[in-house]
């Protein structure tokens, strides 16, 4: 039968009925009091819930969970068809104490805690084990075997029931164990489940039906009370004195002697918990809730799977576990939960979420935009007849509505109205329609500033302006921000930079003026500063200087993608690795140096955030709603928080304990006082149980007489010593919660070593030791006096060797480097001038242009390029040979260099008889000028071999002037063009292309 603890239902089994309601407000005002009181708020609707699953592929042992029970130390024990185990919130660890003989594992199937916090196991084989506080393992029963255990409940003289294979028992504190005499019968009905009534009788539920047990009797119940046949798996006793009925015919309430049908579903467990909410584990994968005569369901839709098996608990936190077919379940009332598709969202894949002014939420995601009003989100995009597009940015609009960036249809405008209507900003034909918007502001200006991943375009007047700010880098943006000193902030993939209220634009190098490649998010210090969200962690901007909190701060990851403050001014950070909480009093305590790391928490699966990834890249990637709950998108939902919860987290004590200890690679029993060896190293694991957050626990250890202070482990369970000094050591380790206040820790936990110390140390061994000291000091002394001068000697023959030797080797090391020096110097020039005129070739040409168009955009200079032919040479080779034609290619290079001989003139031949020639900080009338002397003067070279029958050579040049920005295949393709034009005007002439015009 489930059950939250045995004790208490002993305890109110011993009592008459009208002591009841007393006892409990009794056992409730302890709980409160100690800490412990904490129950799922049945205020919450219980879509509001998380439900948290663990199987197989987690650790644990088997995914099929027959029964669940809680130590106590705070570890939840779990039994399955490959034995039984504990969980610590984050661990799976196999009680090895159980295990068949041979050391295989055993099937388990029932669990329970007793009067004397020791658990009773129902195993395979082994049959009732009784696990006492200790962890000493040992038969449940004195002298005797019970076996085959099918169920277990609470009896009012606070002795068991057991119902096993040859009958029922009735077990006590201290080992004895009483057959009940005549029970056979009740084995013979394989009972499903047990209560003991106030009257004393003990009801049976079995596969066909109700009975009961009372006086040496067993009778049916089920047709008295008017119950259907079929299984019953499930009696509960609730603290208003009705009783339930789980099972095939569904759930049904006994009150004051009347049966009624309160659910259809079947039913495998029943439970009431702390705060009187009845809990109902239906066979297929469901859980229904009763509270205030009102019925709610957990489903598939909420992620629980699987059927039923009857396992069903509420541990001292009040969270809620239940075990299926397909794993261990968690239901949690944490600080966060879910709202992705099973709450009514098209896709989980959630990229950016806003609220406007009327309070309406809106979610972009993969599939396009929904909007969620009164709890229920509804799709706005895409319309009917649209296909489904990506919104990657939103942005409130000065008229109610919001702007809305897709993956490839630009921006569009959608009206805060019922509708929801949208239109695009521009028409289809404009570039930016299909563009990839990820960033937008709309400023008070009415200035929409649209980042895209071709960087910064905005829209004024009905009017689009692709270059807004002149020298920002066209990379992609990610994230716009409007200070309240009117500077605006642009994050950039791979850049920041900033436009100051008087128009200055500051773009900081990164990684040196800036301390990280790129920037997500902006957000205001209160304080003064600017938080930004960067690749490298979060980076704090404050009286022009930066600090850094990345990984070797305590971030759990490097890219850091949405920032957000609570009501209380504590930040929160969206990354790959979930969403971060630093208080405020841990940033304080990490600046003032009191901190070597940053103690945050971390919010994960584990707690309710649908996915690890929260999606970034899109803005803004999170939002505080008016209510102050928190939403950061990520790939299957949005994690809702509540910081509220977070900041009032129950108090109490958290159960730390020494799980394990290793000496010299062997593990060892854990116990009060341990004897070491001399130099052993020693492993010491420990654990904290925090089952509704184990992320937030924090540890810090010291070995008392070796360590001076206390040694921060962060989230590390496990320390490990080696040469640990001789006698009597304490190792003490104490948790806390996060953020962690030392002053008063959760939890502690000691073990008391004794180091054994090493031989040579022991007092017996002092004078055998001394008289060997003196006796290898003599022999050393004598050693030394006899091998002195001659070693002296040896020392300086090899020292005149050794000089000469090294003089031999600089001397032919730096001959060596003298050669390789001009061998580079050769490569270099090799590779990058043409063997037969000696003018740089076509990838020097290429670099150099390159240099000049950046030259040009940094001064705003002219800049002219042209392209060089030699007139008619194919003839000069035809006729006199290549060797002539050659020398004449060599001779008409040197003199083209030598004419346009100046400081910011380049002359390089980019293949056969064509030469490029750029023209740095020269208008086109300049250019033209140069090159026609240049023209001039190879017209009047006499060349060849025969003085008396000179070969005259000519050359015709196309030349241009860049256009605004442009790139240098445009400038080459354009003074194509002019030299073609050359050509077909006769040759031997310089002819300049289009003249320059405005294309800013």
């Amino acid at each position: 039968m489930p059950r939250s603890s045995a004790s208490r239902l002993a305890a109110r089994a011993r009592r008459p009925r009208r002591l009841r309601a007393f006892a409990c407000l009794c056992a409730w005002a302890w709980l409160a009091c100690a800490g412990q009181a904490a129950a799922l708020d049945p205020s919450l609707p219980v879509e509001r819930y998380t439900v948290t699953r663990w199987s197989a592929d987690d650790g644990l042992p088997h995914s099929q969970v027959h029964d669940i029970a809680q130590a106590r130390d705070g570890h939840l024990w779990l039994t399955g068809w490959e034995g039984t185990s504990r969980f610590d919130g984050t661990a799976f660890v196999e009680v090895d104490g159980l295990r068949h003989p041979d050391g295989r594992p055993l099937a388990s199937r029932m669990l329970w805690r007793d009067a004397e916090d020791g658990l009773l196991a129902g195993i395979d084989h082994l049959g009732l084990a009784r696990v006492a506080p200790t962890g000493a393992i040992a038969p449940a029963c004195t002298g005797m075997r019970v076996q085959a255990v099918a169920r277990l409940a609470a009896g009012g003289d606070g002795r068991p029931w057991v119902a096993a294979r040859d009958g029922l028992y009735r077990l006590a504190p201290d080992g004895r164990c009483e057959r009940v005499a005549g029970s056979e019968v009740v084995s013979a009905l394989s009972p499903l489940s047990l209560l003991e009534h106030p009257d004393g009788s003990l009801w049976i539920g079995h596969p066909r039906g109700l009975s009961r047990w009372h006086a040496g009797r067993l009778e049916a119940l089920g047709d008295t009370l008017g119950l259907p046949s079929g299984e019953v798996r499930a009696l509960v006793e609730t603290d208003d004195g009705d009783t339930w009925i789980g099972g095939d015919a569904g759930v049904w309430r006994l009150r004051a002697g009347r049966l009624s049908r309160q659910r259809a579903e079947r039913a495998e467990a029943l439970l009431q918990d702390r705060r009187g909410a009845l809990w109902v584990a239906a066979t297929e994968s469901a859980v229904l809730r009763l509270w205030n005569d009102r019925w709610e369901r957990l489903d598939a839709r909420h992620g629980v799977a699987g059927y039923a098996t009857g396992a069903l608990f509420e541990d001292r936190e009040g969270l809620l576990w239940f075990g299926t077919t397909h794993g261990l379940f968690r239901i949690a009332d944490g600080p966060v939960w879910a709202l992705g598709e099973r709450q009514g969202l098209p896709t989980g894949y959630v990229r950016s979420v806003l609220q406007t002014a009327d309070g309406q939420a809106w979610v972009g995601h993969s599939l396009g935009l929904s909007r969620i009003r009164d709890g229920r989100p509804e799709p706005v995009l895409p319309a009917p007849g649209q296909a489904p597009t990506s919104v990657l940015s939103l942005a409130r609009a000065s008229d109610g509505g919001l702007w809305a960036g897709t993956y490839n249809r630009g921006v569009l405008h959608v009206d805060a109205g019922p509708s929801a209507a949208s239109r695009p900003l521009l028409p289809a034909s404009a570039p930016l329609a299909t563009a990839q918007v990820r960033a937008l502001l709309e400023a008070p200006d009415g200035t929409l500033w649209i980042g895209t991943e071709q960087g910064l375009v905005a829209w004024r007047d009905g009017t689009l302006d692709p270059d807004p700010l002149p020298g920002l880098p066209r990379l992609p943006v990610r994230a716009l921000h409007l200070g309240a000193d009117g500077t605006l902030w642009i994050g950039q993939l791979g850049g920041l930079a900033w436009r100051e209220p008087g128009g200055r634009l500051v773009v900081p190098a990164t990684e040196r003026d800036y301390p990280a490649q790129s920037a997500f998010d902006f957000l205001p210090e209160p304080d003064g500063g600017l938080w930004i969200a960067s690749d490298r962690g979060l980076v704090l901007h404050r009286d022009g200087g930066w600090r850094l909190y990345g990984r070797p701060q305590g971030l759990p990851g490097s890219s850091v993608f949405r920032l957000l403050l609570d009501r209380a001014g504590h930040l929160w950070a969206s990354g790959n690795h979930g969403v971060i909480r630093i208080a405020r009093e841990a940033l304080r305590a990490f600046d003032q140096g009191d901190e070597t790391r940053l103690d945050l928490q971390v919010f994960g699966r584990e707690d309710g955030v649908p996915s690890r990834q929260a999606n970034g890249g899109s803005a803004p990637a999170g939002w505080r709603m008016d209510d102050g709950a928190l939403w950061f998108p990520t790939a299957a939902g949005i994690a809702v928080f509540d910081p509220d919860r977070v900041a009032h987290a129950l108090p109490g004590d958290v159960p730390l304990a020494i799980e394990g200890l290793q000496v010299d690679g062997v593990d060892r029993p854990v116990t009060a006082d341990v004897v070491l060896p001399a130099a052993a190293r020693v492993v010491i694991r420990y654990a904290g149980v925090h089952l509704r957050h184990p992320g937030a626990l924090r540890y810090r250890y010291r070995m008392h007489g070796l360590d001076r202070d206390w040694i921060e482990a962060g989230q590390a369970r496990a320390v490990t010593y080696t040469n640990l000094p001789p006698g009597r050591l304490r190792f003490e380790v104490q948790v806390a919660r996060a953020p962690a206040d030392w002053a008063h820790p959760a939890g502690r936990a000691q073990i008391v070593f004794d180091v054994a110390a090493p031989w040579w140390t022991r007092p017996w061994m002092a004078l055998p030791a001394l008289l060997l000291v003196l006796l290898a000091l003599l022999g050393l002394h004598y050693a030394l006096g006899r091998h002195q001068r001659t070693r002296q000697r040896r020392l300086e023959a090899e020292v005149a060797r050794h000089t000469a030797r090294l003089r031999e080797s600089n001397r032919q090391l730096e001959e060596a480097s003298r050669e390789r020096e001009q061998l580079m110097e050769q490569l270099l020039h090799q590779a990058s001038h043409d063997p037969l005129t000696g003018l740089p070739n076509r990838r020097a040409s290429d670099q150099q242009l390159a240099a000049a168009l950046q030259h040009a955009d940094l001064v705003h200079a002219p800049l002219c390029v042209a392209l060089v032919d030699v007139d008619r040479f194919k003839h000069v080779n035809d006729r006199h040979g290549h060797h002539v034609g050659d020398r004449v290619l060599a001779r008409v290079a040197l003199q083209l260099q030598a004419s346009l001989q100046r400081g910011n003139v380049f002359v390089g031949r980019t293949g056969g008889k064509e030469f490029v020639v750029v023209l740095r900080e020269t208008a086109l009338d300049d250019a033209v000028a140069a090159l026609e002397r240049a023209r001039a003067d190879v017209a009047g070279l006499r060349l060849g071999p025969d003085p008396a029958a000179p070969i005259a050579c000519t050359i015709s040049a196309g030349v241009v002037e860049r256009r605004g920005r442009e790139g240098p295949d445009q400038l080459l393709q354009r003074a194509d063009v002019a030299l073609y034009d050359a050509k077909r005007q006769g040759r031997d002439r310089v002819v300049a292309g289009e003249p320059t015009r405005d294309h800013a």
